[in-house]
């Protein structure tokens, strides 16, 4: 099925706005970013940081300019899916809003990752 160019640059917009507007947001507050990773137990949060920026904005400009959307696509998917499994570990919150605040990004990230599987398929 071929859909008209208009509506697959408004789903690449959509999709990749995400990962955009998120990479800026932890260049902007790289500290406060860096200090959450290392609360949760990443190795290495300044690196990881600079991983996690670089990854989500060019993955998310490569797909939106659809210019070689399978490494754009493929970076995203390696930033997101492992996300939920280093941050959004519910099981281990205590109180029921936090429990189901970090469920409700888990299902984010991976929901986010299986789409970008689907873009990586359909290229």
């Amino acid at each position: 099925m071929h859909l008209p160019f208009s509506i697959l640059l408004v789903a690449r917009l959509l999709f990749a706005s995400y990962f955009i507007a998120m990479g800026m947001s932890h260049l902007l507050n790289f500290r406060e970013h860096s200090a959450l990773l290392k609360r949760k137990g990443v190795p290495l949060p300044r690196a990881a940081t600079v991983l996690t920026v670089v990854m989500m904005v060019t993955g998310g400009l490569f797909v939106i300019f659809d210019w070689h959307s399978w490494i754009g696509s493929a970076l995203l998917f390696g930033i997101i899916f492992p996300a939920p499994f280093f941050l959004h570990r519910f099981w281990r919150e205590t109180d029921s809003y936090l429990r189901l605040s970090e469920f409700a990004h888990m299902l984010k990230d991976l929901s986010l990752a299986g789409a970008a599987i689907l873009l990586l398929s359909w290229l």
